[in-house]
C-alpha cells in the first residue's frame, strides 16, 4: 500500500495549522488503510505541552483523511 501523496499531506498540514497552532511543526506517523476499496490515511501528531499551572501533557491528534487529503474526522486528547 502506498502512503499519503505530497497534496494529501500538504492538506492535512493545512488543516492542522488552521485548527490547531501549536501542532504546526510536528511531523506526524501516518497509517494507510484501504476500506471498502477507498484509501484512507491515518495522521498522528503528538507533541507534549504545557498546562497553564505550568505541568506538562501530551496531546494526540488524530485525523483521518481519503487519498485527496480531504479531511474526514479529528480526534483530540485532552
Amino acid at each position: 500500500m502506498t502512503g499519503p501523496t505530497k497534496e494529501c499531506k500538504g492538506r492535512v498540514q493545512k488543516h492542522i495549522k488552521d485548527h490547531f497552532p501549536e501542532m504546526a511543526g510536528v511531523r506526524p506517523t501516518v497509517k494507510t488503510s484501504n476500506r471498502a476499496g477507498e484509501t484512507r490515511h491515518r495522521f498522528t501528531f503528538r507533541k507534549t505541552l504545557r498546562s497553564q499551572n505550568k505541568g506538562q501533557f501530551q496531546q494526540l491528534v488524530h485525523l483521518t483523511a481519503d487519498a485527496e487529503g480531504k479531511v474526514l474526522k479529528v480526534s483530540v486528547s485532552r
